[in-house]
């Protein structure tokens, strides 16, 4: 007699580079990744707005 399927399904895709992250990880490792998503995210900004403000200057100022 084959047995009945779980009613329980897993919300974590099995194919690796998914946008879920594995079972294996803890909320306090997730909390910390999304920490460090965040401050770089950040960096990111600040690089881009310092170009744009650089060539700003650098174009208008250049003359």
């Amino acid at each position: 007699m084959p047995e009945a399927p779980s009613p329980y399904r897993t919300p974590y895709t099995p194919s690796p580079g998914s946008s879920t992250t594995s079972p294996t990880v803890t909320p306090e490792e997730g909390k910390a990744d999304l920490w460090g998503y965040f401050w770089l995210a950040l960096l990111n900004t600040l690089i881009i707005a310092v170009a744009g403000i650089g060539a700003w200057l650098y174009v208008h100022h250049s003359l």
